[in-house]
């Protein structure tokens, strides 16, 4: 048993399913499969059950979860302690970031790598949830994210990210002059909606309720790519980060403006966790500059 198993096992036990944890993971399903049947054997339990909608912890299963997740976190500490005594150029800064609050971030990271060039720099994606679990365990020191930070963390807002509604090409909804819509506008437009629990879907729905109606969604869905195709199918429109259709093929956009006139953003803010080592501190430092 090593600690690339168990980062892979705790993946699988966070997220329930084997091919979404493939996919944070960078890995095909059965060879994660397949590692999780080698830490089986090798533990002499089974770890996983197979449900009609991914897998469930056994009891063995959940007590190795609990223990990986505290052992992780102690090598995450030591990985720090080590890099206060090599400096920082010889750290490792981990970031994470929801993959609709990533905006900026890649060339944030690549001006940070220009300039520091030997600290590693490790980056992970998922949900809202996700990352912020990723930020709880340990196994991140930095996340770029949408949701209010946590308690227990410390958060600093980096930006606010301008909303745009999307329709296909050719919808009446956006004008030819390139005027903004206004949130009353969508009372009887098909909504697709992020899912449950997101910030992007709670501005939203925030900003259409002000308007006086509560949108009812024709899909919830999570996913910049899985939201512009159903807008280009024509299946109804979106309010999303404006870098989300940035040079999008057959989709039309413009600004969105709240009852009041303003502009609709998504605000996104920088949370760690606690301390940081010197490499993390660093990237925080840039991030904060980058990204505002």
């Amino acid at each position: 048993m090593d600690l690339r198993q168990l980062e892979s096992f705790v993946c699988v036990a966070r997220h329930g399913h084997i091919t979404r944890a493939a996919r944070e993971l960078f890995v095909t399903q059965p060879a994660l499969s397949q590692q999780i049947r080698r830490l089986e054997r090798e533990l002499g339990v089974v770890l996983l059950t197979r449900t009609a909608t991914g897998v469930e912890l056994t009891p063995a299963g959940a007590d190795l979860a609990q223990r990986a997740q505290r052992i992780l976190a102690d090598v995450a500490q030591a990985r720090g302690a080590m890099d206060d005594h090599a400096g920082v150029h010889r750290g490792v800064a981990r970031v994470a970031a929801a993959t609709g609050d990533a905006h900026g971030l890649p060339a944030a990271l690549a001006s940070f790598h220009a300039a520091h060039p030997e600290v590693r720099l490790a980056l992970r994606q998922g949900s809202e949830h996700e990352v912020l679990a990723l930020l709880a365990q340990g196994a991140v020191d930095l996340v770029v994210t949408s949701q209010p930070a946590p308690p227990g963390t410390s958060a600093v807002a980096v930006g606010d990210q301008p909303l745009v509604v999307a329709a296909v090409a050719g919808d009446d909804l956006i004008g030819t002059g390139g005027g903004p819509v206004a949130v009353s506008a969508l009372r009887e437009r098909i909504l697709i909606l992020g899912e449950r629990g997101t910030a992007l879907r709670g501005v939203v729905v925030a900003a259409c309720q002000a308007a006086g109606f509560s949108p009812v969604p024709l899909l919830e869905i999570s996913g910049a790519a899985a939201v512009l195709t159903l807008v280009r199918a024509g299946l109804g429109v979106a309010v999303v980060p404006a870098a989300w259709v940035a040079g999008a093929d057959g989709i039309a956009t413009a600004a969105v403006t709240t009852t009041g006139g303003s502009r609709l953003t998504l605000g996104t803010t920088l949370v760690r966790g606690g301390e940081l080592g010197p490499a993390a501190a660093l990237l925080e430092a840039h991030l904060l500059s980058a990204l505002r």
